[in-house]
């Protein structure tokens, strides 16, 4: 179906035998780095070869599907103008395919049906009108993606990651931390420094000292047109750098024209989604280039890892490793100030911001890229768009290239889950985890599902070739990394990456309300599979003497039995249950454990054989939570895991005697939050009485602050006492002054004693008390105190039973 070739040029380009269409798109031309619709008719493609870049203008025929080809029965399109109305093979709702010469006459065709289709009363159709009239027709993203889905062609084949030309940006303002501003809107102070970078070993700062900030702006475009990268990146660079720029050339009268061409970017507002939250921002086209902002990587990267302190460029930096020994710090406040003191201070400041930056997107943008030689959107696209997306978008170009009809998405729910419960809480150890390789993937391959719509069965060879073809190019990075090519060895982990990703989303998508290709029965008969091998493995694990803790969908916790003692023999335990599974169903031995705390269902503490303590789940503490909060639960279930008693109160007592004492940092009480509306929203249900308070909002009303949807805010409690409602004492993290400090003490004892009632199922309550107080009218002793080790929360035998409610 495929095959993985590396050429013998200079590049060391990695090409691609692109047979499977399906996966890769019937076009295989290479080199192609960017795209912008040129006028109502045509695409101007750019490819890259080294260092020179060329481009091609191409053909382009908008097209939507259509549901009914009588809707389009009048139109009259402009100049009289010939287009194409294609009847589509299969029973599928869109049955119809519209086609036009021109993008003006696309778009006036879809406001003919929209709008003629608003008097329902003269059809005979049965249908809700309401319902109907929303999905007459399905249009496919942009030009950009309409010509790559109509053309099978995609940006990037044949190129390896270092082969893109990056250029990473950074600005930094007179930002005066006590002038007055005259509104909430971005650009308000002159730039006084724009960083510059790129993958070339090229670095630059421009700055305004002894010129105008025009010159400035002047001397940026021309730099960005004359390096002509293929990529643009920053860390907030939607949020800030960009549209700040563009807010200063207006002011300035420079024409902001960095596109290919001199064209000048069009910003339109945009949502993008990190697993249950979502984010408001300006998206920033500019013509032919792709825009990747860092900061939305990384809180793609945070959504499976939960591990990033913050999101902020400079602790990334610092948790990745990146971060210079040498690297200048600036504090916000004070860039006003060292630019009129210390320039050279700030300059050093501006240009490590982007050779972080650089590090950055060069360490989490692999799989973006790889996936952007697959499907039919722009990297600055693929980058912004969930996996659903993407796998839909594979699915409709086959559709489209075999002319047969698409289906709308169904209506309904899933109803049955994944298999989670936990058999019995308390302190537990030794311990191993097995789990189900690729659970649901496997399921769907073993047992043949596919959506009902799908009648070319694209969805199952997606899946099967995407399997095959990760293992490949997985194989592929770790022979590359033998051999010592580092860069061919990183790009096909990249590819396996992509892949991964695609495979991991594709159960998702078929219980997905607005996929096209959706079928929640399926979706319902792959997790009733779940179910099913999942108390097969409870089975066959208890039947070899095993005492089962906790099943999560795919995992299983459970104490080996007493005969299964080393490593080896609970891998063998582990294989021996695996080969009683159904075929193309595979468990795994994932980890052992020294000891574990079964707290609640999908909230656990594992301590290895390092003494290195895992904690899963928001019960024992809430990511937003403050730092002290988590770094006090954290230390103390290692001392309880470790029978340390002695230990767990003296640790209280430090926490307490440290807040007591202001010797706490900032960055250990402070807590972010992410904001869920607008601004004007909040205060709007806040006086129609929808809602309470919130410190967060409050704290951006009193500060002037203009903030989106999906906007964080650090800040900490101030004044004294232990007030019932601290909403209004909220204050910015950076408003805290080591030197006078003003956080509240009586509000954080408070939040340490609510920290440690995560402690409380595992001791009498006398004990307790004893344990988490500092009262020294009587010294503490340990003696006596014991750890409650087990509970049985549920009867795993419950299983077993032929109506069982699982």
């Amino acid at each position: 179906m495929y095959s993985i070739l590396l050429s013998g040029t200079m590049n060391n380009i990695v090409n691609f035998s692109f047979e499977n269409e399906l996966l890769f798109g019937k076009d295989p031309e290479e080199n192609i780095v960017g795209a912008y619709q040129l006028n109502d008719s045509q695409i101007r493609l750019f490819f890259r070869k080294t260092d020179v870049v060329t481009h091609r203008d191409e053909p382009f025929y908008p097209f939507f599907f259509l549901s009914d080809n009588e809707l389009l029965e009048g139109f009259i399109p402009f100049n009289k103008e010939k287009f194409w109305l294609i009847p589509l093979d299969g029973t599928n709702y869109y049955r119809y395919l519209a086609i036009f010469r021109s993008w003006k006459n696309y778009r006036a065709a879809l406001d003919f049906v929209n709008s003629s289709s608003q008097d329902s009363s003269s059809r005979s159709d049965s249908q809700n009108s309401s319902s109907f009239h929303s999905h007459l027709t399905y249009s496919p993203g942009d030009a950009i993606s309409q010509y790559l889905m109509q053309t099978g062609k995609t940006l990037f084949k044949g190129m390896l990651f270092d082969d893109l030309h990056r250029l990473q940006l950074d600005i930094e303002t007179y930002y005066q931390p006590d002038k007055k501003r005259k509104g909430k809107g971005i650009g308000e102070d002159p730039i006084i420094i724009v960083s510059l970078s790129d993958n070339r070993s090229w670095e630059h700062v421009i700055h305004s000292k002894g010129r105008s900030e025009k010159d400035l702006l002047e001397e940026l475009v021309h730099i960005i047109r004359q390096k002509d990268p293929d990529v643009i990146e920053g860390h907030n660079i939607f949020g800030f750098d960009l549209p700040y720029l563009q807010r200063r050339c207006e002011l300035n009268g420079v024409r902001f024209a960095i596109g290919r061409n001199g064209l000048v970017p069009r910003s339109y507002p945009a949502t993008i989604r990190f697993a249950e939250r979502s984010a408001d921002f300006q998206f920033c086209d500019i013509p032919g280039r792709h825009v990747i902002d860092t900061y939305f990587l990384v809180q793609n990267y945070d959504i499976s890892k939960h591990t990033l302190p913050s999101y902020g460029l400079k602790a990334v930096a610092k948790f990745f490793g990146f971060a210079s020994p040498n690297r200048t710090y600036v504090d916000y406040k004070n860039i006003a100030s060292t630019w009129d003191d210390n320039p050279e201070t700030l300059l050093a400041y501006a240009l490590d911001d982007v050779r972080e930056t650089r590090e950055l997107a060069a360490l989490l943008s692999g799989s973006n890229f790889s996936m952007t030689s697959m499907v039919p959107y722009s990297y600055a696209n693929t980058a912004r768009l969930g996996p659903a997306a993407k796998i839909e978008a594979l699915i409709i170009r086959e559709y489209l290239k075999r002319k047969v009809s698409i289906p709308r998405p169904s209506i309904g729910q899933q109803q049955t889950g994944g298999f989670t419960e936990v058999f019995i809480k308390g302190i537990l150890g030794p311990i191993v985890y097995a789990d189900v390789e690729s659970l649901y993937p496997s399921i769907m391959l073993t047992f043949d599902v596919c959506p009902k719509s799908d009648s070319l069965k694209v969805f199952p060879t997606i899946l099967k070739d995407l399997k095959e073809l990760r293992f490949a190019a997985k194989k592929r990075a770790e022979e590359e990394k033998e051999r010592g090519n580092a860069s061919l060895s990183y790009n096909f982990d990249a590819m396996q990456s992509s892949f991964k990703i695609i495979i991991n989303a594709m159960y998702g998508y078929l219980g997905f309300g607005n996929g096209m290709f959706n079928d929640f029965e399926e979706a319902d008969r792959v997790t009733t599979k779940g179910q099913e091998i999942a108390k097969k493995m409870i089975r066959e694990f208890e039947s070899r003497g095993a005492k089962v803790i906790e099943v999560d969908t795919d995992g299983i916790f459970l104490v080996p039995p007493p005969y299964v003692v080393t490593e080896e023999e609970e891998r063998q335990l582990v294989c021996e249950v695996s080969s009683t599974m159904p075929q193309g169903i595979r468990i795994g031995f994932d980890g052992r454990f020294k000891k574990m705390i079964s707290y609640m269902k999908k909230n656990y503490a594992l301590l290895d054989y390092n003494e290195k303590l895992k904690l899963k789940g928001s019960a024992f503490v809430s990511r937003s939570g403050e730092k002290f909060g988590r770094d006090f639960v954290r230390e103390g279930f290692i001392l309880l895991l470790n029978d340390d008693i002695q230990g767990l109160h003296d640790l209280y007592v430090k926490y307490r005697n440290d807040l007591i004492n202001h010797r706490l940092h900032i960055s250990d009480f402070s807590r972010t939050e992410s904001m869920k509306t607008t601004l004007d929203q909040y205060v709007s249900d806040v006086r129609a009485g929808k809602r309470s308070k919130s410190i967060t909002y409050e704290i951006a009303l009193r500060q002037g602050l203009e903030i989106a949807k999906g906007d964080r805010i650090t800040y900490y409690v101030a004044g004294t006492g232990n007030p019932a409602s601290f909403v209004e004492n909220g204050r910015l993290a950076e408003e805290w002054n080591k030197e006078q400090p003003d956080e509240n003490t009586g509000f954080y004892l408070k939040r340490l004693d609510e920290y440690a009632q995560k402690f409380l199922p595992f001791f009498k309550p006398q004990d307790f008390s004893s344990i988490f107080s500092a009262d020294t009218l009587f010294a503490f002793s340990p003696e006596g105190i014991k750890v409650i080790k087990e509970i049985r929360h549920h009867e795993t035998g419950d299983l077993y039973r032929e109506n069982s409610p699982f």
